[in-house]
């Protein structure tokens, strides 16, 4: 699936957001014409994405979206958004088409006024019947994270199955193995949570390595509620691999994902379709950084040398590239 940027700006500011560096500062809106033309690039995939910053804050968001509810081309489109204005869009919101990725932060980090309004809409697209297209996903991001105020709206709404992301830091010295040591008791710690409400966890990205764990703690992970045998893989370590996502900008440019959106984009005119940019993508940067180790442990390992385990997102491996 291909990701459209509508724009940079976003109305939250929440401590760990690579956004600023994702969409390097931009303030540019996306126009109907590039929209368009983006549209007609990524059909090939036969869904897409809908990003920011944050998408619903786009002027013309709600004609984006009956474009796509109309167009036969995408068969599902998913909106990533931290979930504030979607009662301001709500009617535009219901197709069935339309898949909602709610991003929520804690009360803490964004306000008691903005987690009420999140925690009110979620409520209005339930009682829309909209319920089994809703995601709720958390980002963890620090040591101890207080989880309360996700784990209050995934009971409150009976939510069975979550989104998990372990967010990749700015600074990235500290290197991909040893960040996810410090930070697994912090995982582990939610996703005993969510055991305890049933609730199944799927993966984002930046795949966490077998190697991390314990045979206690993959024994713990092995008891998880998942909805299928790859989420299940992934979260014991035993798939930690991903392919080009694509992000296509409103200046006409293109990155693989957004954690290798600091290496110079590439001109989305250059190519023929999503297709022939993702194998550009593949061939240019997946097949060249595989070959680096996450660390010197890793050049030893079957799974490093087989090129089923990345060690991490590969945007560590371009910093240890460099």
């Amino acid at each position: 699936m291909a990701n459209i940027v509508l724009l940079g700006r976003c109305n939250l500011r929440c401590p760990y957001c690579f956004a600023e560096n994702y969409t390097h500062g931009e303030n540019e809106d996306i126009t109907d014409d590039t929209f368009a033309h983006l549209l007609d690039f990524a059909a090939p995939d036969k869904e897409i994405g809908l990003i920011g910053g944050e998408p619903l804050l786009h002027k013309n968001i709600d004609t984006y979206l009956d474009i796509l509810s109309d167009d036969p081309r995408f068969l599902r489109v998913t909106v990533f958004t931290n979930g504030i204005f979607i009662n301001k869009h709500i009617k535009s919101l219901l197709d069935k088409k339309i898949i909602l990725l709610i991003n929520v932060n804690s009360s803490g980090d964004i306000g008691r006024e903005n987690f009420s309004q999140i925690d009110e809409n979620i409520g209005m697209l339930c009682e829309y019947g909209m319920k089994e297209r809703i995601t709720l996903g958390i980002n963890i991001y620090e040591e101890n994270q207080n989880f309360e105020d996700f784990l209050y709206l995934v009971k409150k709404y009976n939510f069975k199955k979550v989104r998990v992301s372990v967010v990749i830091p700015k600074d990235r010295s500290e290197g991909a193995i040893n960040y996810f040591m410090r930070m697994k008791q912090t995982m582990l710690s939610f996703y005993k949570e969510l055991a305890a409400l049933n609730v199944c966890p799927c993966y984002d990205c930046n795949a966490i390595p077998e190697c991390v764990y314990t045979e206690e703690e993959k024994a713990f992970l092995s008891t998880l509620p998942y909805s299928n045998d790859t989420e299940r893989d992934i979260f014991m370590g035993k798939r930690s691999v991903c392919s080009p996502i694509i992000d296509l900008y409103p200046d006409m440019t293109s990155s693989r994902c957004f954690g290798c959106s600091g290496e110079p984009r590439l001109k989305i005119k250059d190519f023929y379709n999503i297709t022939d940019l993702r194998n550009c993508f593949f061939f240019s940067t997946d097949s060249v950084l595989v070959h680096i180790p996450s660390r010197s442990e890793c050049e030893d390992c079957y799974k490093f040398k087989t090129f089923s385990c990345f060690g991490g997102c590969l945007c560590y491996k371009k910093s240890a590239e460099k």
